[in-house]
C-alpha cells in the first residue's frame, strides 16, 4: 500500500511539473493567438490554415512556405509545405552535393 501512494504520489509530481515547465519559445504567447472551433478549422482553407499557423510562430524560421511542386515522372502536381529553416537545409545540401559532385570531376587533358 505504501509503495502504491509513494507511486501515486510521484506520477503527480511529475505531471504537475511538466505542467510548470516553460514553453519552447516557438509559438506566441497564446494569449494573443487566435482559437478556432472544428467548424472554423474545417471551413478554412489550406492557404487560411497556414497564414492562421504561421500568424502563431515567434520566429521566422518555423514559419510554413507552401507551394505546388510536380514530382519527377508525374504529370500531378501536388501542394507541398516546408518550414522556412527546412527550405534553408535543402538548399544547403543541394548545393554541397553539387559541390562534392564537380570535385569528383577529372580534371586535365
Amino acid at each position: 500500500m505504501r509503495i502504491l501512494v509513494s507511486a501515486l504520489t510521484l506520477g503527480l509530481l511529475i505531471t504537475l511539473a511538466g505542467c510548470a515547465a516553460p514553453t519552447s519559445g516557438k509559438t506566441k504567447d497564446l494569449q494573443v493567438a487566435p482559437t478556432y472551433t472544428e467548424e472554423e478549422k474545417a471551413a478554412m482553407s489550406s492557404e487560411e490554415k497556414v497564414a492562421a499557423y504561421n500568424e502563431s510562430m515567434s520566429d521566422e524560421k518555423d514559419e510554413l512556405v507552401c507551394r505546388r511542386e510536380k514530382p519527377t515522372g508525374s504529370h500531378m502536381s501536388k501542394t507541398v509545405c516546408y518550414t522556412r529553416e527546412q527550405i534553408e537545409a535543402q538548399r544547403n545540401a543541394a548545393q554541397e552535393a553539387l559541390h562534392d559532385a564537380g570535385a569528383a570531376l577529372p580534371v586535365g587533358n
